[in-house]
């Protein structure tokens, strides 16, 4: 038995050889294993040359078997283990889209209550917003209609007017502008609003061209021919002039002048520049240390706070010639410029100061300047405008 055993697989062996020539050889391969029997047991064994050695089949069949079995024990795992926990993460997922859509189906729910109410609360203000317009723009109609109404009254009362009426309505109109034009010229002093007025009262008259008004026409024609003759105002102009002396008097320093001798003033008529030279370097040094030689009688100093009280008081003389300028008083500013113009005299020949001359001549301009112009002392239109107003009274 063992024999025959061993010789079953050597005889396969040849019969696979023999498959691969015919299909005929494998046939007679069969029967040839008996006469092989009778051979010895190590020449049965004995591998022949060029074949595949019998055990690495073997290996090759154990390695199918094996990666059969781990095959088959990873199916079995995985139908095990992985196959339950993927059916519950579906069920799990399955659930949660369910819950998911519920969440979604709810909302929408309330999507949809939530744009019903806003619909209806939009449709609710919408309609309360059309009968609050609609009432106003009814109100609004009323009133334009009883404004209309109101206008073709008064067109009506205006067509009924003859001119007679017209021109009474013109002449009372031209009156009270007269009366206004003095009162803005002698009240208020603004000769250009007066000016206004009259204009206005003239094209009054003119509107009515009646030659019975020639007279008030004339008279309105004198008085605007006069206020448009004055001259402007030099208030302003004035004001500024004297701040601007002012501030120059402020900035100016005294000090004593010394009186020359009879040698000095005869260099000064007749010197050369070297002379010129020392004397300026002399006046200057005297502002410092005084010392000096002099040929004629010694004359106590004078103190500097008696210049400096004068220039106070000059500085207070143009203040109040200011403040009279713009408050137009005319008597109180020309009193306070010669005020200053003495006080300037006073000063000439006693302090170091060039500018007294310039300083002198510019007040003496101030002085004469007319502060407002001479206004008419009337108003000739006036008294005519006031006789047609009376005629008209009369006829009336």
């Amino acid at each position: 038995m063992s024999e025959s055993k061993k010789q079953k697989p050597a005889n396969d062996q040849t019969a696979t050889e023999a498959t691969a020539k015919t299909t005929d050889d494998k046939v007679t391969s069969k029967p040839s294993a008996k006469p092989a029997e009778t051979k010895p047991a190590a020449a049965q064994t004995k591998p022949a040359p060029g074949k595949p050695n019998k055990r690495s089949g073997i290996i090759a069949w154990v390695l199918v078997a094996l990666l059969a079995a781990l095959m088959i024990a990873a199916a079995w795992f995985g139908y095990r283990h992985v196959w339950p926990m993927h059916q519950q993460q579906i069920t799990q997922m399955a659930a949660q889209q369910d819950t998911a859509q519920t969440t979604i189906n709810k909302l929408q729910a309330r999507l949809n209550e939530l744009e019903q109410a806003v619909n209806a609360k939009v449709q609710s203000s919408v309609e309360g917003l059309e009968q609050r317009v609609d009432v106003q723009l009814g109100r609004q109609q009323q009133t334009l209609d009883d404004y209309q109404l109101a206008v073709q009254s008064v067109q009506a009362e205006l067509a009924n007017l003859d001119i007679s009426q017209e021109s009474n309505w013109r002449i009372y109109e031209a009156r009270n502008l007269a009366e206004r034009a003095a009162t803005k010229l002698w009240i208020e002093h603004n000769p250009n609003a007066a000016l206004a007025f009259l204009q206005l009262a003239e094209s009054h008259i003119v509107a009515l061209d009646n030659p019975a008004h020639r007279m008030a026409r004339q008279a309105l024609a004198n008085d605007i021919a006069v206020l448009e003759q004055l001259p402007p105002s030099q208030i302003g102009a004035v004001s500024l002039k004297l701040g601007t002396l002012r501030d120059q008097v402020a900035r100016s320093e005294w000090y004593q002048q010394f009186a020359m001798s009879s040698a000095e003033k005869m260099d000064t008529t007749n010197g050369t520049w070297l002379t010129n030279l020392q004397r300026s370097f002399n006046t200057l040094l005297q502002q410092f240390i005084h010392v000096q030689r002099r040929d004629t009688p010694v004359e106590p100093m004078i103190a500097d706070a008696y210049f400096d009280v004068l220039q106070q008081r000059l500085l207070l003389q143009l203040q109040l010639a200011q403040q009279a300028a713009m408050t137009d008083s005319q008597a109180m500013f020309t009193a306070s410029i010669e005020e200053a113009e003495t006080l300037i005299n006073t000063l000439q020949g006693q302090v170091t100061d060039s500018n007294f001359e310039q300083l002198l001549s510019e007040l003496q301009a101030l002085k004469a300047t007319q502060l407002r112009p001479e206004y008419p002392t009337e108003l000739s239109a006036t008294q005519q405008l006031e006789r047609l107003a009376n005629q008209v009274n009369q006829g009336g």
